[in-house]
């Protein structure tokens, strides 16, 4: 993958194999660089996850154990006194980049599949307002972030939120410069259908 610190991420997979493959890529290059690293997901992937883990010769129990790994349910990193709010989200990260380099580790990559966001009040507008901020956290300090979006699952303005929030994007395991990202985007707004649907595949068209 070649994730650099300060790198934030959209990846939009189809299928939960393709999930599992993507956060455990990404997952094994942080750990390989001696990152603290999370994963925040939202159903049975997490047993996925762990397999291909140790596909590719990582014993993700041993990585727990030693405090290089966390495996986290979304409510409990994104709901936070009942509710989930944005800012206070950010904030449960930034201590985790924080407390990363303290416990000696060389840096920080969180990966999160994103559909916790259907469940909450508000969601498919608060969690672009959360990406937005997302992005100025990361290109500020020395971690990475992949947010993962279930093309089958999330409404198209999500999608498009989440393109236009984040400066890299990709599918499959193959990652580029994002010709959507807009720096000016804080929060959701009405979408045309046909634009969303082009740009999902041009996405396509870069994973072929």
């Amino acid at each position: 993958m070649g994730f650099e610190r300060g790198d934030h991420v959209c990846a939009v997979y189809a299928t939960p194999a393709e999930l599992a493959e993507e956060v455990a890529a990404f997952l094994a290059e942080g750990l390989g660089r001696r990152q603290r690293c999370w994963y925040v997901g939202v159903g049975p992937e997490m047993d996925a996850v762990g397999r291909e883990l140790l596909r590719l010769g990582i014993d993700a129990a041993a990585e727990v154990g030693r405090g290089a790994l966390k495996l986290i349910s979304g409510g409990e990193a994104y709901i936070i006194h009942g509710t989930f709010s944005p800012e206070a989200t950010v904030a449960v990260f930034n201590d985790a980049i924080e407390q990363a380099y303290a416990a000696g580790f060389t840096g920080f990559r969180a990966a999160a599949e994103m559909s916790w966001a259907l469940e909450c009040a508000d969601g498919a507008h608060q969690v672009i307002v959360y990406e937005a901020l997302l992005k100025s956290l990361f290109a500020s300090s020395r971690a990475v972030g992949l947010c993962l979006y279930d093309r089958s699952r999330m409404p198209l303005g999500v999608l498009n939120g989440a393109l236009v929030t984040h400066p890299i994007v990709g599918s499959r395991g193959r990652y580029r410069a994002n010709p959507f990202y807009d720096p000016t985007v804080t929060g959701s707004a009405p979408v045309r259908e046909a634009e969303v649907l082009s740009r999902l595949e041009q996405l396509d068209g870069t994973a072929g």
